[in-house]
């Protein structure tokens, strides 16, 4: 039997190599049976506005960029951009973080004066962070990789970075401390984004994304509840944000009501769920995709056998 030809492509992310988001493409693309076909080729930018504008404008196929975390929860700024450009989401990814304390090999954590990372990996690792010494200096960077490069290249003997075991492969660090964030089992869901829509089959247990801008006033929020419900249709996610346009004095306030469902647009119930909300509310249709369905972990018994 002949095999499919495999292709590549160019998946933007936010940082550069050895950044979590960079590994997360790896992942996804080895991980999903239709991505399988595709070889990626990550291509690392300074800001998630920047990965956007690649993929709208042709410079890359798709964009991978981090939608929420199971312990800092939404990337406000993701959803701000998914309604500035036109572009879809067309798979997610749920990516396990492990945070490591990086430094120069032959350091100590008693030399360390100073810890660097981006802010979202500092904010998961506050409990080990108080744990310092109260001189030591925790500055921001970038991206995770960035913090990490730049003690390789500066050769900075008394800083050390938060980030992956990548990371230290990579830049030739060797790690202090492994496991560092405060909530063990720390997951980032991150969503690839496309110029153009797909419509998953239905054993790839779809979900869909979509925004919805409604006035706030009485039983709005319930009557848009009530569409899907109404059609025994799963509301996985529901989470709403005041527009900042509509914040004027001279009129009420307006609010982005963000909702992801269980299914695809091409489901019935779902596309008349759809015209019931165009009833009162502006649609935006953020896309269908596959849904991630991480691999089964086994149960651990009281005797350590799995069952």
């Amino acid at each position: 039997m002949e095999q499919m030809a495999e292709r590549k492509v160019k998946v933007g992310f936010q940082g550069q190599k050895g950044a979590y988001s960079e590994t997360a493409v790896l992942e996804l693309f080895a991980s999903q049976r239709k991505l399988q076909e595709q070889i990626p080729e990550p291509l690392g930018y300074h800001s998630f506005s920047n990965v956007f504008d690649a993929v709208q404008n042709d410079e890359v196929d798709y964009g991978l960029v981090p939608i929420e975390n199971s312990s800092t929860g939404t990337f406000h700024f993701t959803y701000d951009l998914l309604i500035k450009y036109s572009l879809y989401i067309v798979g997610e990814f749920q990516f396990h973080e492990s945070h490591c304390l990086l430094a120069l090999p032959g350091v100590n954590l008693e030399d360390i004066t100073k810890v660097q990372s981006h802010p979202y990996a500092i904010d998961q690792c506050r409990g080990f962070l108080s744990s310092l010494d109260k001189t030591v200096v925790i500055s921001q960077t970038p991206d995770t990789a960035t913090s990490a490069a730049e003690i390789a290249t500066q050769r900075l003997e008394t800083t050390a970075a938060i980030a992956g075991r990548r990371a230290a492969e990579i830049y030739n660090l060797a790690i202090l401390k492994e496991g560092i964030e405060d909530t063990r089992g720390t997951i980032t869901r991150y969503v690839l984004v496309a110029r153009r829509p797909i419509t998953p089959e239905r054993h790839e247990e779809p979900r869909t994304s979509l925004s919805l801008m409604m006035r706030n006033q009485v039983g709005a929020f319930h009557k848009a509840v009530a569409a899907f419900a109404l059609r025994d249709i799963n509301i996985a996610k529901l989470e709403s944000r005041p527009v900042t346009s509509s914040i004027q004095m001279s009129r009420p306030w307006e609010y982005m009501l963000y909702v992801d469902v269980d299914g695809s647009t091409s489901d019935t119930p779902l596309q008349n769920a759809l015209k019931h909300l165009e009833e009162f509310a502006q649609i935006r249709m953020l896309g269908s995709y596959p849904r991630h369905i991480p691999p089964r972990q086994p149960r651990i018994g009281p005797l350590g056998i799995g069952y």
